[in-house]
């Protein structure tokens, strides 16, 4: 009996001490404990071109929980899915949604400005987008500009409840709009759909949210949903204190992830979803370095940065400190030379870079 309680009492202390050397970190443990929701800005747009069917199957691909897409109307009344008000920027095509029909705007391809492997991909339908992701991932849908167009708030809860979204079972519907007085009328319109309060800077007291504004979106709105710029731990906390979700916008990199986090935030908007569901680490770098490949960087490129990864994750699992930044800088370094010579794009080489330099700062 003494041998067993002592080869016990052995296998303790030896847990114990690996847990010591080798601590779990989990970049999003926030005071509060809570993990916040992963929302895909405008799809997966960091590694698919925006407010696509391309984009959204990728939101569901990298583990989102929702994904956030813009409506806009046509000249015809048709809910199409683009955050700007004209086409110029992510078609081949030129001139004002509200100006263009639906046929007219269906021809054109939006995926090639992002990258020549989405050539062909059209602009949705909001109809369209329903009755793909319905059940399978939540939906959280801005009403863009909708100033411009009379009636969208209506045509909107149309399409909820002509598929039966617009009950209090579908809580994986949210609508939102920086345009307040739009959002009033849609939840006077479906009050059963929760709604958000988007928040630019512009729409401060002198770059304050106030106790006067958070009370009146309690009145008609379930998530106050700044610029992530807007934030401190105290708005954080005067939100919830209102009885509001917020849900900050646009993270691109890892540092503002975390912070938010710590601050107790309910959900994160990012352009990259892994940024919030896997932790900061030399595999997780790797697993963007394998997005952009073939895209936004070769695979001769990709390669010679995934063999700096593998050895890091090797040392990361040893708890080598020296050899993971000596690797790590060597990463950076690669990256830079890689910049320089036009092998890889603009939006890979800052968000690999960000988070290279974050993870060094860890160690």
């Amino acid at each position: 009996m003494k041998k067993i309680r002592s080869k016990f009492l052995t296998a303790v202390v030896l847990i114990i001490g690996i847990a010591v050397m080798f601590p779990v970190t989990n970049a999003f443990a926030s005071t509060s404990g809570s993990t916040p929701v992963n929302v895909a800005h405008r799809g997966a747009s960091g590694q698919a071109p925006e407010n696509t069917l391309a984009a959204f199957d990728k939101a569901i691909e990298f583990n989102a929980d929702y994904f956030e897409l813009d409506v806009q109307m046509t000249k015809d009344g048709k809910l199409i899915l683009m955050h700007d008000t004209t086409v110029d920027r992510t078609t081949d095509g030129t001139g004002a949604i509200k100006d263009l029909t639906f046929e007219e705007i269906r021809r054109l391809d939006a995926g090639s400005w992002f990258d020549q492997s989405f050539a062909g991909e059209t602009v949705p339908t909001l109809g369209e987008a329903l009755d793909r992701y319905k059940g399978k991932i939540g939906i959280l849908i801005e009403l863009k500009n909708p100033e411009l167009y009379p009636g969208i708030e209506q045509k909107v809860a149309d399409e909820l409840l002509k598929r039966n979204m617009g009950t209090t079972d579908n809580s994986d519907i949210i609508v939102q709009s920086f345009n307040w007085e739009s959002i009033k009328q849609f939840h006077e319109i479906l009050p059963s759909v929760s709604t958000g309060v988007l928040i630019s800077n512009a729409q401060t007291i002198e770059g304050k949210i106030t106790n006067e504004q958070l009370t009146s979106f309690q009145t008609y709105a379930d998530y106050a949903n700044p610029n992530k710029g807007l934030l401190d731990q105290d708005t954080v906390d005067r939100i919830h204190q209102h009885k509001l979700k917020t849900w900050p916008y646009t993270v691109t990199d890892r540092e503002w992830a975390v912070r938010l986090t710590e601050w107790g935030v309910d959900g994160i908007i990012t352009d990259y979803p892994i940024l919030i569901n896997m932790p900061a680490s030399a595999t997780t770098i790797k697993t963007l370095v394998e997005r952009f490949e073939g895209k936004e960087l070769s695979s001769t490129e990709a390669h010679s940065l995934k063999v700096h990864l593998t050895a890091v994750s090797q040392y990361e699992e040893k708890g080598l400190h020296e050899k993971v930044i000596k690797h790590m800088n060597g990463f950076n370094t690669l990256l830079n030379q890689q910049k320089e010579n036009g092998l890889i794009s603009d939006r890979a080489f800052n968000v690999l870079l960000d988070e290279a330099t974050f993870l060094i700062g860890k160690w």
